[in-house]
Order: structure tokens, then C-alpha cells, then sequence
């Protein structure tokens, strides 16, 4: 028989830390080689609906990871009292292909992509940056207050919803917890407070001018990842030196790249490096307190494989979550 452990959302809030899997995104990014095989992920339309499944498998030669990521995005599950982001991750074992783990993948994708901002954050925001802005509150917006706070000594937060009630739940929640935090009336008083800034919406179109953004700001951007859509405008990607997950993905999927490098606003150039570039030395990250940069995320399996492996290596050693057999 085939022994499978079964990770649920409380499951894999137990055994992760931010802290944890930040170091674990980095060394995946510092470590990823030839023989890993991690393709840009397949989406699938959902006629009729404004929703896509996403389909994210990774192969990771160094550390033997193999598995897959089957993750939706219904963008009018909100309106029903659900949560926009639903999904599974499929972990196997590399040397037989056999099941290991089924976890609950909401969580990892909000961990991780949160984990990744984090890094970028780490090589590219100011170290003396003390304020952020949070653009967004779901899920990805809770995730990234946890994420920035890990690598940056923030002292305030600057929060904008564009539902006033969801904001101002958002932000009495991380009063509660001792965190200073206030919400801002537009998303353009929020970028342009921010020292570091975290976009997590689903918006098609641009939620500021890019000439608001003060001097030396740090921006992440991780809500919208279709060609077509954009959060950020054109004029802000223009000021910044641009930093991306991974180029593939980026010039695959990344809207507020690629529609300014479809105008011809932008040259393909203009995106100074991938995160394994700069987690390595072999590309240089900000060079003057005074730079804006932003660091684009459309997401990236690798990320997700070394989150679940984290996971289970924990939750075995820890007997969380279920379990069950299959047969072999």
C-alpha cells in the first residue's frame, strides 16, 4: 500500500513560517539548474465565466522534488462568500512517481508568492525602508504585511481596498495585533506613502499614476498575471528598473510588461534581471537610494514544488494532517 499524507489549509498553517519558506524560495531561485524542468504553467478557460485553472507541474533535479499545482482563480467568488483562489498540489515521490502528498493550495500560492515578493524585497527595497503600502486586501494582501515585515523593519502600513468595508476589516485586524495601520481613501494616496509597496489585486487596468511613486520606492506586483491586463501604467514601469520571477513567464503572461513592450513604450531590455540572477551576484539589484524599482510576478512552480516539500517534510516528521492509502 501506498501511504499519502493529506495537508489541509490549518495543516500547512502549522507547519510553515514565513521566515521558512522565504529562505526556502531564495535558495530554490539560488540553486535552480539545467536539468530542472519547471514549464510556464498551462491555463484553461472557464467559458462563460471570469475564471481560469492553471495547471503548474515542476520538476526539481537537486533536491528530487516532483509534483504539480492545479490551482483556480473565479474572479466573482468573492460576491459569494468564497474565496477567489481554490486548488490542490499533487506532491510525488522522483524516484518512482509515486503519491506522497495532497495539500490544500491556496494557502502555498499565497505563502510562497508572498515568500517571493519577500526576496525580491530583500535585494531591492531601501534598508531603510520603514512604510508599507498594501494595495488589496484578500489573501495575497494579509500574506505580503507578513512577508515584508520578515525582511524589512517596517513601522507602518498603509492599506487601500476598494471595498471601503473589507479595508477597514483589514486593517482593525492588524491594529489588534499591535501593528500601526491606517487606510488610505484612494490607491493613489497609498503608492504614494509607500516605501515598499505590495499590488494584490485583480484589476485590468492601471490603480495610480506611476508619477505618484516617491523616489527610492520598491514596488511588488503580484495580483493580475494575464498579458492583457495591467496594474501598474505604462509610465511607471518606464521610471523603474523592472525585475521579474523569471523572464519566460514574464514576457508569457505579464501584462504590465508587456503591453508598454507592445506600444513600444519599453524594449525587452528594460527588464534588468530574473530573481535567480540576482539571488546569484550575476545582476546587480538597486545601485542608488534614489531608484524605483519593481519586481513583476506572474508566479512560478518552482516556488510552489519547495513550499510543499517544506510541508511535508514537517508535517511527517510532526504527524500532521491525515492520512490514507493507496494501493501500489
Amino acid at each position: 500500500m501506498n501511504h499519502v499524507r493529506l495537508l489541509s489549509r490549518s495543516d500547512m498553517a502549522s507547519v510553515l513560517t514565513m521566515p521558512d519558506v522565504i529562505d526556502a524560495v531564495e535558495e530554490g531561485f539560488r540553486s535552480a539548474g539545467e536539468k530542472d524542468d519547471v514549464p510556464v504553467r498551462l491555463p484553461v478557460q472557464v467559458a462563460d465565466r471570469p475564471a481560469v485553472a492553471l495547471f503548474m507541474p515542476a520538476y526539481l533535479h537537486g533536491s528530487r522534488t516532483l509534483g504539480a499545482k492545479v490551482v483556480s482563480a473565479f474572479h466573482d467568488n468573492p460576491s459569494r462568500g468564497l474565496p477567489m483562489i481554490t486548488g490542490f498540489y499533487v506532491l510525488c515521490d522522483a524516484e518512482t512517481g509515486r503519491l506522497i502528498a495532497l495539500m490544500d493550495a491556496a494557502f502555498l500560492t499565497g505563502i510562497r508568492t508572498a515568500a517571493a515578493s519577500a526576496v525580491a524585497t530583500k535585494y531591492l527595497a531601501r534598508k531603510d525602508a520603514k512604510v508599507l503600502g498594501v494595495i488589496g486586501t484578500g489573501v495575497q494582501g494579509r500574506f505580503h504585511v507578513d512577508a515584508i515585515r520578515a525582511v524589512r523593519s517596517i513601522e507602518r502600513i498603509v492599506v487601500y481596498n476598494r471595498t471601503v468595508e473589507r479595508g477597514r476589516a483589514f486593517v482593525e485586524d492588524l491594529k489588534s495585533k499591535g501593528v500601526s495601520c491606517l487606510l488610505a481613501d484612494t490607491a493613489a494616496e497609498c503608492a504614494a506613502e509607500a516605501d515598499v509597496l505590495a499590488v494584490c489585486t485583480s484589476s485590468k487596468t492601471p490603480l495610480f499614476e506611476g508619477g505618484l511613486v516617491r523616489p527610492g520606492t520598491h514596488v511588488n506586483a503580484v495580483g493580475v498575471f494575464t498579458a492583457n491586463s495591467q496594474e501598474l501604467d505604462t509610465a511607471l514601469i518606464q521610471q523603474a528598473r523592472v525585475y521579474v520571477d523569471t523572464y519566460e513567464g514574464a514576457f508569457e503572461e505579464a501584462g504590465d510588461i508587456l503591453i508598454p513592450l507592445r506600444s513600444g513604450d519599453i524594449a525587452r531590455d528594460h527588464v534588468r534581471a530574473e530573481l535567480t540572477e540576482l539571488v546569484t551576484g550575476r545582476k546587480a539589484g538597486r545601485t542608488s537610494v534614489e531608484e524605483v524599482t519593481v519586481f513583476k510576478s506572474v508566479g512560478y512552480a518552482m516556488e510552489d514544488a519547495v513550499t510543499a516539500r517544506l510541508a511535508y517534510e514537517r508535517a511527517e516528521a510532526a504527524r500532521v494532517g491525515a492520512t490514507f492509502e493507496l494501493e501500489a
